[in-house]
C-alpha cells in the first residue's frame, strides 16, 4: 500500500538569497546599471558615490521590514499615500422633544 503525506504550505518556499528574493537581486543589479548610465548628469567628484548609492538604497528599500510580509518600500509607499485627515466618531442623533 502506498501512503501519501501532505506537505504543509510553510514547506513550500521561494528561492531566496539571504533576506532577498532573486527578483530583488536582479533589481539591485539593474539599479547599479542605471546609476552607471546616469552618472554623466552629476559632477565628476561625486560620480563614484552616486553609482554606489543606487544599489545600496535599493537594497535598503527591498529588505524586509518589521511589518510582517512587507518590504521597506511597501511601508514607505503606504506612508506617503496615507490619508492625513482626522476622522471623528459619528454621534447618534439627539431625540427631539415634540411639543404638542
Amino acid at each position: 500500500m502506498r501512503k501519501t503525506i501532505e506537505r504543509p504550505k510553510e514547506a513550500i518556499t521561494k528561492v531566496k538569497t539571504g533576506k532577498l528574493d532573486m527578483k530583488d537581486v536582479f533589481i539591485i543589479f539593474a539599479a547599479w546599471g542605471f546609476g552607471y548610465l546616469t552618472k554623466v548628469f552629476v559632477a565628476s567628484i561625486i560620480e563614484i558615490g552616486y553609482v554606489i548609492a543606487y544599489p545600496i538604497s535599493m537594497y535598503l528599500l527591498l529588505s524586509p521590514s518589521n511589518v510582517p510580509a512587507k518590504k521597506n518600500i511597501q511601508v514607505v509607499i503606504q506612508l506617503f499615500l496615507k490619508d492625513k485627515t482626522t476622522y471623528h466618531s459619528i454621534l447618534p442623533p439627539k431625540e427631539q422633544e415634540h411639543e404638542i
